[in-house]
C-alpha cells in the first residue's frame, strides 16, 4: 500500500487520534491536579454604596403643597374639582332598593324590591339571594334585608292619597276604555215622552217704546204624541200576520215576492 494512496480524511482522523491518545496519557500523569484557586484578596472588593440618613419628618406642612391641589396635575382644565369616594375594589357603593309590595302568609314569605333602574327583585325568606339582596325578615309594612351596602330597614311604601295624575274626564256619551259598550235601549211606550225636550215657555210680550205690539217669535215644534197602547197592538197585529203569510207561502213553494 502505497503513501500516496492515503486520503487527506485518512490523515486528519489519524491526527485527531493521536492527540487524542497523547491528552489522555497526559492524564495519567497528573495533568491539571495541581491547579489551586487563588487566596481572597480584601484589596479587590469593592465597597457598597451607603445610603443617606433618614430624616425624622418626611412630609413637610400641608401649606407647603397648596400650589398642588390649587391646580391639579390629573385634571384637564387643571382646576379643583368635587369627587366621590367609591366602595371597596373601586366599585361604586351599592343602589339603593324600595320595598313595593310583600306578600305573607303562614308558609310563605316574599318581599318585591323595585332599584333605581326600575327592576323588580323578588325575595324569599330562607332562599339564596338575588343579585346580592338576600331577605332576613318580612313583617306586614317592614322587611329587612342584606345586600352590597350592608343591612337595611325598608318600610313600605303606601299611597296616601296625595300626588298622582288626575282621573281621566269624561265627556258626556264617553266611556272608559276597555268598557264594553251598552246594549241599545228597548223601546218602550214611554220612550218618546221621556226623551222628548221640554216645551219652552212662552214669554210674555211687551209692547214697544211706541206701543207697537212686538212680532211674535216662531214657536217651537210640537213633539209627536206617543203612540197608544190600541197603536201598538195594531202593529203587533200586522206584523204576526205577515208573517203566518210568509210561512204558508214557504210551505206552498210560493216566491215570497210573488202574490199567491
Amino acid at each position: 500500500m502505497r503513501i500516496e494512496a492515503i486520503g487527506l480524511r485518512t490523515v486528519w482522523l489519524a491526527t485527531l487520534a493521536l492527540w487524542g491518545l497523547l491528552i489522555w496519557a497526559l492524564g495519567l500523569a497528573g495533568l491539571g491536579q495541581r491547579i489551586v484557586p487563588l487566596p481572597d484578596d480584601p484589596g479587590m472588593t469593592q465597597r457598597l454604596p451607603s445610603l443617606p440618613a433618614a430624616s425624622a419628618e418626611r412630609l413637610g406642612d400641608y401649606s407647603r403643597y397648596a400650589e398642588i391641589a390649587a391646580r391639579p396635575v390629573f385634571a384637564e382644565d387643571r382646576l379643583p374639582h368635587p369627587f366621590f369616594l367609591s366602595a371597596d375594589n373601586g366599585q361604586a357603593g351599592a343602589p339603593s332598593v324600595r320595598l313595593t309590595g310583600v306578600l305573607l302568609t303562614d308558609s310563605f314569605k316574599m318581599a318585591t324590591l323595585t332599584t333605581e333602574q326600575g327592576e323588580s327583585l323578588r325575595l324569599q325568606e330562607g332562599h339564596d339571594p338575588v343579585k346580592g339582596w338576600r331577605l332576613l325578615s318580612l313583617q306586614p309594612r317592614r322587611a329587612v334585608v342584606s345586600g352590597g351596602s350592608g343591612t337595611q330597614t325598608l318600610e313600605l311604601q303606601v299611597f296616601d292619597g296625595k300626588g298622582g295624575q288626575p282621573p281621566t274626564a269624561l265627556g258626556q256619551g264617553a266611556r272608559p276604555p276597555g268598557m264594553p259598550p251598552l246594549p241599545a235601549a228597548q223601546s218602550s211606550p214611554a220612550a218618546p215622552a221621556l226623551n222628548a225636550p221640554a216645551t219652552p215657555v212662552a214669554a210674555t210680550p211687551q209692547a214697544g217704546a211706541n206701543g207697537t205690539p212686538p212680532t211674535p217669535a216662531p214657536s217651537a215644534p210640537a213633539a209627536a204624541p206617543a203612540p197608544s197602547t190600541q197603536q201598538l197592538q195594531a202593529i203587533r197585529e200586522r206584523i204576526e200576520a205577515r208573517r203566518r203569510q210568509l210561512q204558508q207561502q214557504r210551505q206552498n213553494g210560493t216566491n215570497p215576492g210573488q202574490n199567491p
